[in-house]
């Protein structure tokens, strides 16, 4: 009995820890350009903090919850984290890395990097 125990408890754990799209946790926003000129004016903008959870960001006491939050490739091999709302709706955020998330392009973007 112990051991079934045990087994459907770490089946359960296995399962649940899949559940998670592993980008949970603080981050600060900046603005960013490859335009130096755009680039040093966004610094003035300053930062903010935004909260990733299982399946919502809060930013400035708001929350914004989603269907699902999840990973997907694409066929050139880049990484996005998806945000799905209800019905087909989809905001992609481009992996940087393990600890970065961008959106835009080269003119003006917003980063967020991880808070350790």
């Amino acid at each position: 009995m112990k051991i079934i125990k045990t087994v459907f408890f770490v089946t359960l754990l296995s399962f649940l820890a899949g559940c998670n799209h592993g980008f949970e946790g603080e981050y600060t926003t900046r603005i960013g350009s490859d335009n130096e000129l755009i680039d040093g004016f966004s610094g003035l903008l300053g930062e903010k903090k935004v909260i990733i959870g299982r399946n919502y960001i809060e930013s400035d006491g708001t929350r914004t919850e989603y269907d699902e939050i999840f990973v997907r490739t694409s066929n050139n091999g880049k990484r996005y984290l998806i945000f799905k709302s209800e019905g087909s709706e989809q905001e992609a955020w481009q992996i940087v890395d393990d600890n970065t998330l961008k959106k835009g392009n080269q003119l003006v973007s917003v980063i967020l990097k991880k808070v350790n």
